[in-house]
């Protein structure tokens, strides 16, 4: 009945045009296998599909997006119970992230439970949309096991980040105040890209920018290939300094710093410094050509960023939502509740309605509180410590290069996070909970019918 031409379409894909080795085709001679591998395939093509349409849902923020969110991430939970249905066997691959996870799910539970959140509908929701990444960080974890799928995960990474910034840069400089050049702007914000504010943009093209970079930089596809890659790393690269965030900035930086104490791990790091050398070169001499107006006034902010009335307003709120804390310091006042506390709160005048803290570790303080705090903190140390062990040996595996560039996109995302709001934003959200699982998942202890590429 299921005929196994997909894998072979994409290993010859894989292997042919874009020069991947070291991947062979499974053994299709029971039935079984080839009803687990349409399984598998359906499970890549369905999380590809989810993560790739948020963004152009102007980020997912809508309730409809939101929706088609929750119920994708669902049916891939499903696919998979499916698949092990069809295997006569349930085996939950670990992962470390999953416990504190799990930690998490019960305070949310405990404040509905028991009405310790300032809006116990608003806590539904926002729980719902949590179950929704918790989802795809599991489907993830159980799926993006095999080489052939995380090279083709990175590839589609590349691509679609790739294809978006051109879209941004021509929406940009053909810009008729309409997002897609047909959906009014009707709440004023700063619109990048299919995104109404350029942050979440930035933000977006930090998790991706990585996965074309250590493509590029690695050995393992052939030149054309790298060259185009690396040319996609510098287009993606330059949209986050033409939309002009400054918190995406620094997040790139710090991303280019952190890879540059990998490579110096390294007994030869000196041509992956000099290649990296010429792309930021590159860099700098496209977004000189393109000459953007405001960026060079965006960028004298970075030399003194406390005179500035944005870095001002983020102090403030930074200081009101301490305030909130003292108040309701162990469970916070309810997950996603702050636009609903803070105006009991806020210490200055403003026509702008302030609905989120502009600082996703902060918000999370306040809304599930001093416990809610320490997962968090428990999950990033787990993400940032297992993530860079498991890709160690990026060089000489491809495995390892596509995990070092999810741990590294988190890290940008982390960075930028203490400046804005990204995780607030559903498609960003589930890009990074995307990449922690992939971060993290191990690659090198699994049973022997995962191992197989």
């Amino acid at each position: 009945m299921f005929q196994p031409l997909h894998q072979e379409w994409i290993l010859a894909l894989l292997q042919t045009k874009l020069g991947v080795t070291e991947t062979r085709p499974l053994d299709y001679s029971k039935p079984v296998s080839r009803v687990v591998q349409v399984f598998e395939l359906l499970l890549v093509l369905g999380l590809c599909a989810v993560l790739g349409f948020g963004p152009l849902a102007l980020g997912a923020v809508q309730p409809w997006a939101i929706c088609v969110l929750e119920v994708i991430s669902s049916l891939l939970v499903l696919l998979w119970f499916l698949r092990e249905l069809a295997t006569g066997r349930f085996h939950i691959l670990p992962n470390p992230l999953y416990l504190p996870m799990v930690l998490f799910a019960i305070i949310v539970i405990i404040q509905l439970l028991f009405h310790l959140t300032a809006y116990w509908y608003v806590t539904w929701s926002k729980a719902m949309l949590w179950t929704a990444y918790a989802g795809l960080l599991f489907s993830v974890s159980q799926t993006l096991t095999k080489k052939i799928w995380l090279q083709t995960f990175g590839l589609f990474c590349s691509g679609y980040g790739f294809l978006l910034s051109l879209f941004a840069i021509i929406q940009q400089f053909t810009w008729n105040g309409k997002i897609y050049w047909i959906i009014p702007n009707r709440h004023g914000g700063w619109v990048y890209g299919p995104y109404v504010n350029h942050a979440h943009y930035a933000g977006l093209m930090e998790m991706l920018v990585p996965f074309p970079l250590i493509l590029g930089i690695t050995e393992g596809l052939r030149r054309p290939l790298r060259a185009f890659l690396l040319f996609a790393a510098i287009v993606m690269s330059s949209t986050i300094f033409l939309s002009q965030s400054v918190g995406g900035m620094i997040a790139f930086a710090s991303e280019l710093s952190v890879l540059v104490l990998v490579l110096f791990q390294d007994k030869r790091p000196y041509r992956e410094i000099a290649l990296l050398g010429v792309i930021c070169s590159v860099l700098i001499g496209w977004l000189i050509w393109l000459r953007p107006m405001g960026l060079m006034e965006r960028l004298a902010r970075l030399l003194n960023p406390i005179s500035d009335a944005g870095t001002t307003g983020r102090v403030a709120i930074i200081k009101d939502s301490l305030k909130m804390v003292v108040q309701r310091p162990v469970l916070g006042w309810g997950l996603g509740t702050f636009s609903v506390v803070y105006p009991s709160f806020r210490s200055f005048y403003s026509i702008f309605w302030v609905n989120e803290a502009h600082n996703d570790l902060v918000q999370m303080l306040v809304e599930c509180g001093i416990l809610g705090f320490i997962l968090m903190f428990i999950f990033l140390f787990l993400l940032c410590s297992n993530g860079f062990r498991n890709g160690r040996h990026w060089r000489d595996d491809s495995k390892s290069s596509m995990i070092l560039a999810a741990v590294i996109g988190c890290v940008g995302m982390m960075v930028h996070s203490l400046f804005d709001f990204n995780l607030q934003i559903p498609a960003n959200a589930a890009f990074f909970f995307t990449l922690a699982a992939l971060a993290v998942t191990d690659s090198y202890k699994r049973k022997p019918e995962a191992q197989t590429p």
